[in-house]
């Protein structure tokens, strides 16, 4: 994937679908009937991958002994992984806050249709995007992985 296209398919995707949600306006995410079960799943998951995308950050940058980290961290691919990882905790905390908001001020939401409609396509874009960073950190974290598994493979 050519690396214009890799930074900002999340974005594109999450603004198409936030407008087609806001067009359509069947995505409904606070007058379904289990929706307050849902936005709790959801608030959940984004809670759960914050705390491993953080806590791969931390590794990340924290591990030096090993000598493919250390090739990696002088190489020009670095910056772009950080920027992928720190871009997924940045788009899970914004779903976590939205979620949030939503769940607080739900009543009040859905008093007014417009408002209701827009917050939700807001809501279902941040939430595209916080799933389409989390994929794409997790295919480079991924790919990094396995080369360094195979590299340890071979030497080893």
């Amino acid at each position: 994937m050519r690396i214009a296209t890799e930074r900002s398919y999340p974005y594109v995707f999450a603004t198409a679908v936030g407008l087609l949600s806001f067009v359509w306006d069947g995505w409904s995410i606070l007058t379904a009937q289990q929706s307050a079960k849902t936005l709790d799943n959801i608030f959940t998951v984004s809670a759960v991958a914050l705390g491993f995308w953080g806590t791969a950050a931390t590794l990340l940058l924290a591990v030096e002994e090993k000598s493919f980290v250390r090739k990696l961290k002088k190489g020009p691919h670095f910056r772009l992984l950080v920027g992928y990882i720190f871009s997924a905790i940045t788009w899970q905390a914004v779903v976590m806050g939205m979620t949030l908001a939503i769940v607080a001020f739900s009543k009040s939401i859905i008093q007014n249709a417009y408002v209701h409609r827009l917050i939700a396509a807001c809501w279902i874009a941040g939430l595209t995007a916080g799933v389409l960073t989390t994929f794409r950190g997790y295919y480079c974290l991924a790919t990094v992985l396995k080369a360094a598994s195979s590299e340890s493979g071979e030497s080893g």
